[in-house]
């Protein structure tokens, strides 16, 4: 079983996306989505469970960086046998890869849907 860290980033990001939950989906169904968001976290414990970031789009960054998405966000984070740390969070609308390595991998078709602001 491996460890899970949060970052102080990714715990100020819950906390927000729990209370904007709590907001457009009411109390008991947004207490549900966020639960189901943390158990998809606290999973990471036992299961090697995401993405390779390196594998999945080609790009030079450290073996053991992964991402997770659930509920339309995505969780990096790095795993190793004992420890998986999470380093950043995301909505879907962000662009991850740009924001993380500068690449951009945006579709014209998505900027003109999402806008420029993303």
């Amino acid at each position: 079983m491996r460890e899970v860290i949060i970052s102080n980033e990714v715990k100020d990001g819950l906390v927000e996306l729990k209370q904007k939950l709590l907001g457009l989906q009411g109390i008991e169904k947004g207490q549900k989505t966020f639960d189901s968001i943390m158990n998809a976290i606290d999973n990471l414990e036992i299961f090697e469970i995401g993405k390779n970031i390196k594998s999945e789009y080609n790009i030079d960054c450290p073996d053991n960086w992964f991402i997770l998405y659930t509920h339309m966000n995505y969780f990096v984070f790095s795993r190793t046998e004992t420890m998986v740390t999470i380093l950043k969070m995301y909505n879907e609308r962000e662009d991850i890869i740009y924001d993380l390595f500068g690449i951009e991998m945006r579709s014209q078709e998505s900027k003109e849907y999402w806008g420029e602001w993303l």
